[in-house]
């Protein structure tokens, strides 16, 4: 098998947005990514509080209104799943902004969770015979019907196919405001916003900003503590995933069951 290049040039941009992939160059070399107006905006915030509640504020307001962007366009891309600006606590605090419990609004409970009309969701696991051609992990859509007597719901997801699921089967959904970064991979966004805390511990790695920022195509916006992306500038240590891939792949054809193809497709500059 022949050995794999290591891939430098990022495609996903569109051609106004130099400054995102001269940034992710910066960080892959250890540097810190460098404001760049319009596009590439850095923040800095000390509070965790204080950063989920401005993260809010640009999602919802500031730039839907600077750049003529709907809050669909913006994805929040997080480090961690927990604490304040985890994506736990944002999607709570994302959802009740943009999709607001009302009269006209269907939702239903769910371990903890509410699924409302309207909200933005993510499915978590591999189901092929789950709708027209299967639903698969990291699959997004929005929730388009909830029938309380049924008690199903129906998402409809970006290929435009709607699928419903059983109240029973919402395990395999997620809302998606905010994501993990680890989530966002192989996806793509019009705007990025990344909020940085210490919280996040050793999540918070070189490789892992640079996957953040290289998510979005037109803007990004750095939001957090500067020692936090310190700390991930010089972070380069991962733990290597044994997952036995070549080996299976090396499987010779007569001994491999027939098998489904499963779509998986410093110091900081502010300003």
């Amino acid at each position: 098998m022949a050995a794999c290049e290591k891939v430098t040039r990022i495609f996903r941009q569109d051609d106004g947005s130099a400054a995102i992939i001269d940034n992710a160059h910066r960080i892959l070399r250890g540097l810190p990514p460098q404001p760049a107006p319009g596009v590439f905006g850095c923040r800095p915030q000390g509070n965790p509080e204080a950063i989920a509640e401005h993260l809010v504020e640009l999602v919802a307001t500031h730039i839907p209104h600077h750049f003529n962007a709907a809050p669909e366009d913006i994805q929040v891309l997080c480090p961690a799943r927990r604490h304040a600006t985890g994506t736990l606590a944002l999607n709570a605090r994302l959802q009740a902004c943009l999709n607001p419990p009302a009269p006209d609004k269907p939702q239903h409970h769910h371990e903890g969770h509410i699924f409302r009309l309207g909200d933005r969701v993510l499915q978590i696991r591999n189901q092929p015979h789950r709708g027209t051609g299967g639903v698969f992990n990291g699959s997004t859509g929005t929730i388009t019907a909830i029938d309380t007597g049924a008690r199903q719901l129906t998402v409809t997801f970006i290929d435009g196919e709607p699928v419903p699921y059983l109240f029973t089967d919402l395990d395999e959904l997620l809302h998606a405001y905010a994501l993990t970064v680890h989530r966002s991979q192989g996806s793509e966004y019009p705007y990025v916003v990344i909020p940085m805390t210490t919280s996040a511990g050793q999540l918070l790695q070189r490789n892992l900003l640079y996957t953040a920022v290289t998510r979005a195509r037109r803007g990004i916006m750095l939001i957090g503590q500067t020692t936090a992306v310190h700390q991930a500038l010089t972070n380069t240590h991962t733990r290597r995933r044994f997952t036995a891939l070549e080996h299976r792949i090396r499987r010779p054809a007569a001994t491999t069951p027939c098998s489904r193809v499963i779509h998986a497709v410093g110091q900081l500059a502010w300003s």
